[in-house]
């Protein structure tokens, strides 16, 4: 470039193709004096553990560099700066104007919460306030959409994996104000300018991130309103109980920079912007050997250099996640991706994907060859979605390190887990999502998933419990239900890190497996690892608090929206006991699983 600019907006995704590609571009960043990395929360899990690389890559170009970091909603700010950039960094504090928002945290008992989130968007838009409406996954966003334009609400869709055209589209037509609600992800809580705010709507999230979404709401000056909807989920019922905890369960960011899929690659792509010296990188000195061994890298002299199977590899490297994606088409257009393994559970024949607020039937799945799904257009009044049944096995690969919890030893771990998806359930809309009708696939689909997390034997529940029932029921059902709590009623402990999470409990053997469901790991196993005190001694909270006298449980403390069983195989009892009995300091010690346990996800 002839003229320069002395300041450059950009994202790390650029940074990362320009800087392996060698671009006019990558030839300027040997300037940069100055990296201010705003909103710097949303670098948290696999994200967050390559922008680590690219931090550390952009810094062997630009040596010198100051970071300045911003953040409203992080509380463990300095720890997780100190990860993200590999240095020290300096905290601090300030605060800023807020407009004057109402708030209300809203839990529903006769209905479930869409319906309630449903109404009190359609009171909101009625009024002429244009609404923001946050939840916390790809299908509950499509959902709540569906219902709400069957409400007559006037709604799109913003999420990640949409078109960027579709987005600017449902943004520019929300600015205009020809649009009165958006149902969005967390895309929205950044500061992507969609015009005047006047109502937000979420579904829980920790309270720092809530402050986040509120702060979309009164910009302009405005009376603004704010609603946190509670559901029939362990975490909404125990917020229901216990409101002032809310208030107290700060969001705290996780990254893995020792993902060992993240290095390999990020370190081809290290190799690709400026050839490593020998001895340069004394932490990754093995992973460079490995590369060799792969022919990704080749030695010239001292330095190592990349090979075109390197260029190949990282062209289809995408920053935001890891590991293989099914591309998913409709009329031989590709519209988008889906990362595996959750493609599997998306995208077999005959499930219901969501896309911008409609419904298609996946015509077919070309796996594991094509790596293609194929879309086909159904009515806009089809009546039922789908959900996959799922099995899992865990097999340790690795102990990291072992820690005592009450007594009880604890591992953090290398996991190898095969994935498979027998079958789906049609589940009406509006129906609960354990009334629906089993269907089985024809072959079966099976994928290798290499991460991390951790295991830990629990206590046998006691005797007396299961004296009229089947005891292997009983303790199978209680290890399942407490693997449920646990992981579910930690999410605001952990910053929110159950959704990156899951979970595995093998039969009567009294192991439990909780582990990161990005590819080689994320950090939110650790998260729940660093802070499983806490976690437990609320999830006992949870399963003695509820008044349900279900045996299997209720949503409400021991059901699970991702369970691959249906939230079968439960006793809520049981798992009462167990974790009353893990709080009490009863000790166990780890054991190997045997091939006859049966998992129970």
């Amino acid at each position: 470039m002839d003229r320069p600019p002395q300041m450059l907006i950009t994202n790390f995704d650029v940074l990362h193709y320009h800087m392996c590609h060698r671009t006019g571009l990558a030839s300027l960043l040997g300037t940069v004096r100055f990296l201010v990395a705003d909103e710097v929360h949303t670098y948290s899990g696999i994200f967050g553990s390559n922008v680590h690389y690219v931090i550390k890559r952009l810094g062997r170009i630009a040596a010198g560099m100051q970071f300045v970091a911003a953040s409203a909603t992080l509380d463990n700010a300095a720890e997780f700066c100190r990860r993200l950039f590999g240095t020290e960094m300096r905290h601090v504090c300030g605060s800023g104007r807020r407009g004057s928002i109402e708030f209300a945290m809203i839990l529903p008992t006769l209905r479930k919460r869409s319906s309630l989130m449903v109404d009190v968007a359609k009171r909101l838009t009625q009024g002429r306030h244009r609404t923001i409406i946050f939840n916390n996954t790809h299908r509950s966003v499509e959902l709540f959409a569906m219902q709400a334009k069957n409400a007559g609400i006037n709604i799109m869709v913003h999420r990640a994996g949409l078109n960027p055209g579709y987005r600017n589209l449902v943004e520019s037509e929300f600015r205009s104000g020809r649009l009165q609600a958006i149902s969005s992800t967390s895309t929205l809580e950044l500061g992507i300018d969609i015009g005047s705010v006047d109502g937000v709507i979420s579904s829980p999230v920790p309270i720092n991130r809530l402050m986040q979404r509120m702060g979309r709401a009164a910009r302009k000056g405005q009376r603004g309103y704010a609603f946190l909807a509670l559901g029939d989920d362990p975490i909404s019922q125990y917020y229901g109980n216990h409101p002032g905890d809310y208030f107290t369960d700060v969001e705290k960011a996780y990254i893995d920079p020792k993902n060992p899929f993240v290095e390999r690659l990020q370190i081809l792509a290290m190799a690709c912007d400026r050839p490593i010296r020998a001895g340069e990188m004394p932490g990754h000195d093995a992973t460079l050997q490995e590369q060799v061994r792969a022919g990704n890298l080749r030695r010239a002299g001292s330095l190592y250099v990349p090979s075109r199977k390197a260029q190949k590899l990282l062209g289809e490297y995408n920053i935001r996640g890891i590991g293989s994606s099914v591309y998913i088409t409709l009329d031989g257009k590709r519209l988008g991706h889906r990362a595996l393994p959750a493609a599997l559970e998306e995208l077999h024949s005959g499930a219901i994907y969501f896309l911008a607020g409609r419904r298609y039937l996946v015509a077919g799945l070309d796996y594991p060859d094509g790596m293609s799904a194929r879309l086909q257009r159904i009515p806009e009044d089809h009546s039922y979605y789908t959900k996959a049944l799922t099995s899992e096995r865990p097999t340790i690969d690795d102990i990291y390190e072992t820690r005592s919890v009450f007594g009880m030893e604890v591992a953090f771990c290398g996991l190898r887990i095969r994935k498979t998806v027998g079958g789906y359930l049609k589940i009406a809309l509006g129906q609960d999502a354990d009334q629906g009708e089993a269907v089985s696939l024809d072959e079966p689909l099976e994928y290798d998933l290499v991460t991390k997390g951790i295991v830990f034997h629990a206590p046998r529940p006691l005797d007396s419990i299961a004296e009229s029932e089947d005891a292997g029921y009983v303790e199978a059902g209680g290890y399942h239900a407490a693997e449920h709590i646990i992981i579910e009623g930690s999410n605001m402990i952990t910053g929110g890190a159950s959704r990156d999470l899951g979970g595995i409990s093998l039969g009567t053997s009294g192991l439990i497996f909780v582990y990161d469901g990005a590819v080689g790991g994320n950090g939110a196993s650790w998260a729940l690892y660093d802070r499983l005190e806490e976690a437990l001694a609320r999830s006992m909270r949870i399963a003695a608090d509820c008044s349900c006298s279900h045996r299997k449980g209720c949503p409400r403390c021991t059901f699970s929206y991702r369970c691959g069983n249906n939230n079968d195989f439960l006793h809520r009892c049981s798992a009462l006991e167990i974790l009353r009995r893990i709080n009490a300091g009863e000790p166990t010690k780890l054991t190997a699983p045997t091939q006859d346990d049966r998992a129970l996800v």
